[in-house]
């Protein structure tokens, strides 16, 4: 070095030049896969319980005593539910009518106000115009039913859970 005083920037440089210098530290050969091979990931504890359950359920004697489980809750369900709506026909009837004409009303309002919104604001027409008629519909329906279906099977393969059954079955 020199006894001269050296400014920022000749510091920097200096610096930069000595970092430079440095042989380059890499991790040898194999050395991600011994590590990995001892780091185990814990699974999420619903997932763990949904898969114990799923090959709990699937073993014959276990699904038929859920079948029967289920039949059963319906029928103390029917049985205890269905003396009262008998008794009370006309006022579930009233109610079921009332409340499946608001709320069609509801519906039918809603659709009939984004309706005219649609044919107020050109929305309609602009649709008409870009979409066109006879074979340019079609070809636009063809290519967004393709699209549609490539991306659903994108999503799929991306979406793939690895294959694991037996291992769980093992496992349980």
């Amino acid at each position: 070095m020199t006894d001269k005083q050296l400014d920022d920037s000749d510091l920097d440089l200096l610096v930069l030049r000595g970092l430079s210098s440095l042989p380059a530290l890499a991790p040898g050969r194999g050395f991600r896969d011994r590590v990995m091979a001892c780091v185990s990931l814990p699974k999420p504890a619903p997932l763990v319980r949904l898969q114990r359950a799923g090959a709990w359920a699937l073993q014959p004697r276990h699904a038929a005593a859920l079948a029967t489980g289920y039949a059963a809750c319906v029928l103390v369900t029917v049985l205890l539910a269905g003396p009262w709506v008998s008794a009370h026909a006309s006022f579930v009837t009233l109610g079921a009518s009332w409340l499946i004409g608001h709320v069609g009303g509801w519906i039918d309002a809603g659709l009939m106000a984004v309706a005219s919104w649609g044919v107020r604001s050109g929305v309609v027409d602009a649709l008409r115009s870009a979409l066109g008629t006879g074979p340019r519909l079609w070809a636009t329906l063809a290519t967004a039913a393709i699209v549609y279906a490539g991306s659903g099977y994108g999503l799929h393969v991306l979406l793939k859970a690895p294959r694991r059954s037996h291992e769980l079955s093992r496992a349980l």
